[in-house]
């Protein structure tokens, strides 16, 4: 028996998970917006064909979205992330070992002594999925998590799922992939790659240890070995806690008040603190700061920021609110538009070993965490901000615009598809 690496990764996500609540868009060009309709952050093939770029601003692509009849849609992360777990549930049935990567990809681990075997394994699998869920999916399979996600590559234009041994067709096969497209080798270090003549993974694979750490760290060994077929990194089952956690939004217009900030960062506090409770955790430390537009022609970029430590951690998001709009008031100044909140919670803990202080209240914190739990319990079962406290808004004018989002077909029964027969 021998252990091999799947690589999972549904195709084009995004655009995917539109297309299987339209079909009319089927094989025609779609792209999906980042927040507030600024950037393009995911592509169908159709759209890469006719040259449209990752990241490219919405406004400089109009004319060729209209002249393509590109299908053009506001990011909805609410869906994305239930045809996500759709997904994750069905790869988790077949498999025990099971690494969620990313919200589009999934490592498996699996033992077999039939390649062929384990081939047609993973085409049931990719089969499944596709009819089940409507998301077509490609599969990398090889010896590491890195020859895996090479695998992958070849998958996504060719068969769907593809094999990469370590025999004689792995130097071939890794020459014909660039050393930047190799997984964890970023563009600093690509760069250097290239200064030093090495184009390519093949090169890489072949690099002295001790020259590589010299380029890199320990990590690079680990890549170079892996891309060798040494397994030097192992699945990550259990994900790790965070240990910074940020809420960022950009505005849906800008904003000149007082009242509409506090209003904004109230709701960023109360969507981290919501994270912060979910991986169990309680925070020492919260940063609030504010921007205004970095590309506006009218004025000069401009960032306040500033960080206050707690005498205590704390999960609370009463605490939190409170804590931020002092920050806030102390960073705002008057006659700036701002374009964008920021919230970071740091120094944080697990909040089941959490330290008192000598000045806690400990009844009134546990009556407050019986409070949170209540509230995330009841968002969690009549959606977001079924509960919310008042003083992050009801108009919410500021939120950032969405106006190409299609519905929540699979979470809100408002918008459930409906089929006429």
């Amino acid at each position: 028996m021998s252990k091999y690496v799947g690589l999972i990764d549904c195709n084009n996500f995004y655009a995917s998970c539109e297309r299987v609540f339209d079909p009319s868009i089927q094989h025609k060009p779609v792209v999906v917006l980042s927040n507030n309709d600024g950037c393009v952050i995911a592509r169908s093939s159709e759209a890469k064909k006719i040259g449209i770029k990752m990241g490219e601003p919405f406004f400089k692509c109009k004319d060729i979205f209209i002249k393509q009849s590109v299908k053009v849609f506001s990011s909805n992360y609410t869906l994305y992330a239930d045809m996500s777990n759709r997904v994750m549930a069905i790869i988790k049935e077949h498999f025990e070992d099971v690494e969620v990567y990313s919200i589009d990809e999934a490592f498996v681990c699996v033992e077999d002594s039939s390649v062929e075997r384990l081939h047609k394994e993973f085409v049931h699998l990719r089969n499944k999925i596709l009819k089940w869920t409507g998301i077509p999916v490609s599969v990398g399979i090889s010896k590491t998590k890195t020859l895996a996600k090479l695998a992958g590559r070849v998958a996504k234009k060719n068969t769907g799922v593809y094999c990469l041994s370590t025999s004689e067709d792995l130097p071939k096969a890794l020459k014909d992939v660039p050393v930047g497209s190799v997984w964890g080798i970023g563009r600093r270090l690509e760069k250097k790659f290239h200064q030093k003549g090495i184009y390519n993974a093949y090169q890489l694979s072949v690099l002295d240890h001790k020259f590589a750490k010299s380029l890199g760290t320990v990590t690079l060994v680990r890549t170079i070995l892996e891309l060798k077929g040494v397994p030097c990194i192992n699945l990550d089952f259990l994900p790790s806690a965070k240990r910074q956690i940020t809420t960022s939004r950009a505005f849906g217009s800008s904003i000149h008040t007082l009242e509409s900030l506090r209003e904004a960062v109230s709701t960023y506090i109360s969507r981290a603190a919501e994270k912060l409770r979910s991986q169990g955790s309680s925070c020492s430390t919260i940063t609030v700061a504010l921007s205004t537009n970095r590309f506006s022609q009218k004025e000069s970029y401009k960032f306040f920021v500033k960080t206050q430590s707690l005498i205590s951690s704390t999960d609370s998001t009463s605490r939190l609110i409170s804590v931020g709009k002092s920050i806030l008031e102390s960073i705002f100044k008057k006659g700036l538009a701002y374009k964008k909140a920021h919230i970071f919670l740091s120094g944080l803990e697990s909040s089941a070993s959490k330290q008192y202080s000598l000045v806690d209240n400990v009844p009134s914190i546990v009556r407050e965490s019986s409070l949170m739990r209540v509230l995330d319990k009841l968002n969690n079962s009549y959606g977001r901000d079924t509960l919310k406290y008042a003083v992050t808004g009801i108009s919410r004018d500021w939120i950032m615009k969405r106006e190409k989002k299609s519905q929540s077909y699979t979470t809100n029964w408002n918008e459930i598809l409906t089929i006429q027969l």
